[in-house]
Parts: structure tokens; C-alpha cells; sequence
């Protein structure tokens, strides 16, 4: 372990949707699971009212030098966050927009306002010190896990091995996380199907008909990792859709070079 920040027992990962968040929070859970830390919550929360619960009442006053939380949220952090560290990441906004579409199942225009919201993270985000925020590039995830998985762990105060990092990026490639989905899936259908009892925790109702398998130990979904990968949102949009998104997020575009 190196010199961490005082009083820090909390990392966040606050993060615009669809942006490789999951990721984030299970490698830095990870790094942790190397050294005589006590990782809490045990369980992915299936809400954010139950993840800020856990903040206010329990790692703001936590007095054991021995336990770290890593909490997961989409909204944007207030600046001074107590006992506090904060990962975000940011895509490209046209790679987010139809993730979004695809994952909630949504249109256009619905995927495209809610893409706008990685302009209020970044705008915001810059503006904090940077020893208390750090800023992860989603084709990094893709192209050099275990460069990021090492920054994570020097980040938040804690120093890893190339080895380490190397075994926690295959623990989360995407085909596993994909395997692990799948087999959620199919073990929540078949409950469906038998009419066994399911536990609450491992299901998220969005309407009657529409569910997902949830699992607690990771927090990934149904459908939460595709096979595209970074550029591909051209095979999947018109070229009006294109000229829209080009046109909403040319700043941005230009400023990261997407």
C-alpha cells in the first residue's frame, strides 16, 4: 500500500450512464481485495437511495482504519465530498447514445437527452481537485485494462502489480461478464418459469413485463454488456441521427478528439 489521502474511506464511482461504470466499481473493489481491508457493502445496492443510506449513515462515521467502501452512483458529487475519492469516466457521446437506446430498450430522442448529461458531469467534474477525483477514458477500459486498473489502485492509495492487475482485467474481460449474465439470466427464467420463489435482490422490475437479472455480487444486468465496440455507433445510426449527434456534442467531440 502507498501513502493514501487522510481519512478517506470512501471511493465513489459517479459516472454518466453507459459509460463503463460497472467496470470501474468491481476493478476497484478488486484492487482492494489484496490488502487486509474490510470491502463494504458486501452486496451491490439495486438503488441509489440505498447506496447514499449507506454513506450518510455508515461510512461517514466509521471509525475502523480497516474498512473501505466503494459506492456506485449516477448522479453528479458535491465538490469536498467527505472521507471521499471520486472515479468518473467519460465516452464518446455517440458510442453512449446507443448504448443507451439499446440497453433501455428506448428511442432516438429519448437516448439522446439522456446522453446529454456526460456535458453536466464533465463540465462539473473538471472544476474539482484532482487529487479527490480522477477522470477514466471508456477506450481505455477497452484497449489497456490494466494500465487503468493500475492507475485505479495508485489513485485511491493503494499499489498492485502488473500480475495483479493483469489477473483482475481477465476476471472481468468482457466474454466472462457476459457468460456471468447469461447463466443469471437463464437461472431467473427458470424460477419464472417453475414458479420458485426469487430473491428480491437479484431482480430489477422496470414494468410488469419487463425485468432483469441483477447480481449482487457484481451488480451487471440483462443485456448491461454488448459485443460493439468504441466507433461502432455509425453501423447503427442514420445519417440524420448522425448529423444530430455530431452537431450536439461537436465541443466535446472536439476537445477529447473522438
Amino acid at each position: 500500500m502507498i501513502k493514501a489521502i487522510m481519512n478517506i474511506n470512501s471511493f465513489w464511482i459517479s459516472t454518466q450512464p453507459r459509460t463503463g461504470s460497472m467496470w470501474v466499481y468491481n476493478v476497484t473493489r478488486e484492487v482492494l481485495k489484496f490488502f487486509k481491508v474490510n470491502i463494504l457493502p458486501i452486496h451491490v445496492p439495486t438503488n441509489e437511495q440505498e447506496t447514499f443510506e449507506i454513506f450518510n449513515k455508515e461510512s461517514l462515521i466509521d471509525k475502523n482504519e480497516t474498512t473501505r467502501y466503494v459506492l456506485k452512483t449516477h448522479h453528479i458529487l458535491k465538490p469536498n465530498l467527505p472521507r471521499s475519492q471520486i472515479i468518473t469516466t467519460i465516452r464518446d457521446p455517440r458510442d453512449i447514445c446507443i448504448s443507451y437506446k439499446e440497453f433501455m430498450k428506448t428511442d432516438f430522442d429519448k437516448a439522446l437527452e439522456a446522453t446529454k448529461s456526460i456535458l453536466k458531469f464533465e463540465k462539473k467534474y473538471k472544476t474539482f481537485n484532482k487529487d479527490f477525483l480522477k477522470f477514466i477514458r471508456y477506450e481505455d477500459i477497452e484497449n489497456k485494462p490494466i494500465e487503468i486498473i493500475l492507475e485505479i489502485a495508485k489513485f485511491i492509495g493503494y499499489e498492485i502489480s502488473c500480475k495483479n492487475a493483469e489477473d483482475i482485467s481477465i476476471k472481468y474481460e468482457r466474454k466472462k461478464v457476459q457468460d456471468l449474465i447469461k447463466k443469471n439470466d437463464e437461472d431467473l427464467l427458470s424460477k419464472i418459469k417453475n414458479k420458485e420463489e426469487i430473491d428480491k435482490s437479484s431482480i430489477i422490475h422496470l414494468s410488469k413485463d419487463n425485468y432483469r437479472s441483477f447480481d449482487t455480487n457484481t451488480g451487471f444486468q440483462t443485456n448491461h454488456i454488448s459485443n460493439r465496440n468504441s466507433g461502432d455507433w455509425k453501423k447503427y445510426f442514420s445519417s440524420k441521427e448522425i448529423e444530430i449527434l455530431n452537431f450536439e456534442f461537436k465541443d466535446f467531440i472536439s476537445e477529447y478528439k473522438f
